[in-house]
């Protein structure tokens, strides 16, 4: 079986699953056509009506983004898994959100090695942030790959910023747990660290966090904070 996982933004579209099990396997485009059959609305999200990937969606296959593989003939294992994330270079699959100053709010409520880490805000949504994080060799531990560290780091300042986007700016908060796993070192590259809100409550915030690295997914984390 393969496993298509399903970002928070599409969990609505599948009755709030983050993962389904599917049957076809081969290549990636007998996979989106068994998820067109049995859910049809994330289907549409997917692909547009000629079956082709829509342009503000990335699809991974264990691991690597299909667009620098084969495409829809890239080949799916049966106990492969496939990752499906709106994109967040040249537009979105969401609705626009307020725009939201987060490089303000990096410079104004961090600590100041967190600032030194350099990074940036590249976008936000309705409940979602992007952020780059430079690579710098002080960041490399030995052996020269980016340290854990710094990447953790960077999903919990991306959770921040993804809250403040949902909320119309900056609240107190903090963090109650962060987990992290990582899939493959950092070596010479920028990371995109995207934070989507899976759950916004009232005192209460809870998100999932990709990072990836020349079109590759490098680490995944979750993150819970306590809105203040």
């Amino acid at each position: 079986m393969v496993t298509v996982l399903v970002p928070g933004a599409l969990r609505t579209e599948v009755g709030g699953e983050s993962k389904l099990e599917v049957r076809a396997d081969g290549t990636l485009r007998a996979v989106l056509d068994e998820v067109d059959q049995r859910w049809p609305r994330l289907g549409r999200r997917i692909r547009d009506e000629r079956g082709e990937l829509r342009r503000y969606v990335n699809v991974y296959v264990d691991g690597e983004d299909c667009r620098v593989l084969s495409g829809q003939e890239t080949p799916v294992s049966g106990s492969g898994e496939v990752q499906v994330l709106p994109s967040v270079a040249g537009g979105s699959v969401e609705q626009e959100a307020p725009a939201l100053d987060g490089d303000g709010i990096l410079a104004d409520n961090f600590a100041p090695w967190v600032r030194e880490l350099g990074l940036t805000v590249q976008e936000t949504g309705p409940d979602w942030a992007t952020l780059r994080l430079p690579w710098s060799d002080r960041l490399a531990r030995e052996g020269g790959a980016m340290s854990g560290q710094a990447l953790m780091a960077a999903a919990d300042t991306a959770t921040v910023i993804a809250v403040s986007a949902a909320r119309g700016g900056f609240v107190p908060m903090t963090t109650v747990q962060l987990s992290t796993t990582f899939q493959r070192p950092v070596l010479g590259s920028d990371v995109l660290v995207t934070a989507r809100l899976t759950k916004l409550g009232r005192t209460m915030a809870f998100a999932d966090i990709t990072m990836t690295a020349k079109g590759a997914i490098v680490a995944h984390a979750t993150t819970v904070y306590a809105l203040l």
